[in-house]
């Protein structure tokens, strides 16, 4: 496995778990209040290394799944990307 084959792989794993987390949460469902991207990134274990990239990186996961059309953003208060909920599109 090459370096982009591998990199690609590890996107796909962390669009996995990141939706797993959503999964397991009882307001990322559908009908859901949403769950904030600080709240995601957290039980993700995407924080733990007190580094603000891996929360950055917690919000790009995001952004991909929306686009795929998995999850969906709610708006929050202000413009703030972390104080905007996100939930499941369909379970």
């Amino acid at each position: 496995m090459n370096l982009h084959q591998r990199g690609s792989d590890l996107i796909k794993q962390l669009k996995a778990h990141v939706l797993e987390v959503l999964r397991s949460h009882p307001d990322a469902g559908p009908e859901g209040n949403g769950v904030l991207q600080e709240e995601v990134a957290r039980r993700a274990g995407l924080h733990s290394m007190e580094c603000v990239e891996l929360d950055h990186t917690c919000g790009e996961i995001l952004k991909f799944l929306h686009r795929e059309g998995l999850v969906e953003r709610l708006d929050g208060n202000g413009q703030d990307d972390k104080k905007k909920g996100w939930r499941l599109t369909r379970l």
